[in-house]
């Protein structure tokens, strides 16, 4: 009895996966993680100042007596105003890049862009945000939802599937 040769193995590379239009390819997953690390870095930046600046003002007039805060003074008003304004900038960052470029300042770098996932058109405002309640919610279940990035075969977290976007790479 003769023994049957090994089957002949073919060592081909896989076949490239289909991206959503021609020179465009779903997002790496590295540099999605980069670009947010960048953005988080950027808003650190210009937040923790506003922050500190705010509460040295509303601390400079504060009058507490017996361990009770009693009266604000000119300062606090000035002090509350830093604060909304810190708390706009943190609220508007990602929507303002995303509805008005598609990018952060974090993606620029790697070419990353935020498309709708529909026909791959740029987003307006009310998907940006929408896109940002997103975030949170995918971050809010520990992370899950960033997670899922590797998961979906088209790389969609939480905040596309929520907004109906997808993060793209333009060649």
């Amino acid at each position: 009895m003769t023994a049957s040769p090994p089957p002949a193995v073919s060592w081909q590379s896989p076949e490239p996966e289909a991206g959503p239009a021609p020179g465009v390819t779903f997002a790496p997953h590295g540099p999605r993680l980069v670009a947010y690390i960048l953005d988080s870095l950027i808003l650190a930046v210009i937040l923790i100042p506003i922050f500190l600046v705010s509460t040295g003002f509303m601390l400079s007039d504060a009058t507490i007596v017996h361990d009770r805060l009693t009266a604000l003074g000119p300062n606090a008003a000035l002090g509350f105003l830093l604060m909304f304004i810190g708390l706009l900038i943190a609220l508007l960052y990602f929507p303002f890049f995303w509805a008005t470029g598609g990018e952060t300042p974090g993606m620029r770098p790697f070419g990353l862009r935020v498309v709708r996932d529909a026909d791959g058109s740029r987003i307006g405002w009310g998907t940006a945000f929408l896109r940002t309640l997103g975030f949170w919610i995918a971050g809010a279940v520990f992370y899950i939802g960033f997670i899922w990035i590797f998961i979906d075969r088209r790389r969609r977290g939480w905040q596309d599937l929520i907004a109906g976007t997808v993060v793209v790479k333009e060649a």
